[in-house]
């Protein structure tokens, strides 16, 4: 497939920049986010069950040429718990809305894995919306994970266990950054099972309604076969692959000067 580099030359940068957490009500959830740097604007979205702290090492490098919004997604780090069940679309929603708060009529995004998939289902639904796309471990169907992984998540009920090298792992100390306890750890992470056994659903067809420049990074040890992420590449009309060399789904603390590097280099890139 050929592909052909173009990107629109409108940005929009926010109004005022803020240093310190900011908390919004948006679509019935207080969305917790930080604000800071100058220029395009630029929204952060982490991983599922994370917080913004996925990204303590991009935010200070990214912030120099950006206006750079990291958000904690809804019911996640430090943003409040919702009624409904949590859905990549209603988290798309809550992006748009935010984006609508600062007046920022065009954004790019660096998504992690969850928030990859919600980046994907917003360039997706809205594609005017999005300037560019850097997708990390991020997948455009469920079925991309085996089938043994799915049932186990689908399974698995949280014995209380904190050990960071066994599942849930780190979630719980993204948990943490917005809760004084883990009384409610095991639900949400119940709820979360729920969406990543049975979504998203896109198809390779429905990856050409993309038209950002999007930039693909996938470690060359994901739990999910590379194949995936060169079928989202080829999926995607503008799409540029960067395989991380001896990383896995968390290459950005794995590698962080050379996703620095990557990421900088193909959002500061003209055509």
């Amino acid at each position: 497939m050929s592909k052909t580099l173009c990107i629109c030359s409108l940005f929009l940068t926010a109004c005022a920049t803020l240093d310190s957490p900011r908390r919004t009500a948006i679509n019935g959830v207080e969305i917790d986010y930080l604000v800071t740097g100058n220029g395009p604007p630029l929204y952060l979205l982490h991983g599922g069950m994370e917080s913004r702290n996925s990204f303590e090492n991009q935010i200070p490098v990214l912030a120099q040429h950006f206006t750079v919004v990291a958000l904690d997604s809804r019911e996640q780090g430090r943003s409040s718990a919702s009624i409904s069940q949590i859905t990549y679309e209603a988290m798309s929603s809550d992006l748009s809305a935010l984006a609508q708060h600062f007046g920022h009529e065009r954004i790019s995004i660096v998504g992690l894995s969850d928030g990859g998939i919600t980046a994907i289902t917003t360039a997706i639904d809205r594609p005017d919306f999005i300037e560019k796309l850097v997708l990390i471990g991020a997948t455009y169907h469920f079925d991309a994970y085996p089938e043994a992984t799915r049932q186990f998540i689908e399974n698995y009920k949280w014995d209380g266990s904190t050990n960071p090298n066994q599942y849930p792992g780190i979630f719980v100390q993204h948990y943490l950054t917005g809760h004084s306890n883990l009384s409610g750890f095991g639900a949400l992470l119940d709820e979360m099972a729920i969406m990543w056994t049975t979504s998203p659903e896109f198809e390779k067809s429905d990856l050409s309604k993309i038209s950002a420049q999007t930039l693909i990074i996938n470690g060359d040890h994901e739990d999910v076969q590379l194949e995936h992420a060169i079928n989202l590449y080829d999926g995607v009309p503008d799409a540029q692959l960067f395989v991380v060399p001896n990383a896995s789904h968390f290459a950005l603390q794995e590698k962080p000067e050379l996703l620095n590097e990557v990421i900088l280099h193909f959002l500061l890139s003209e055509p």
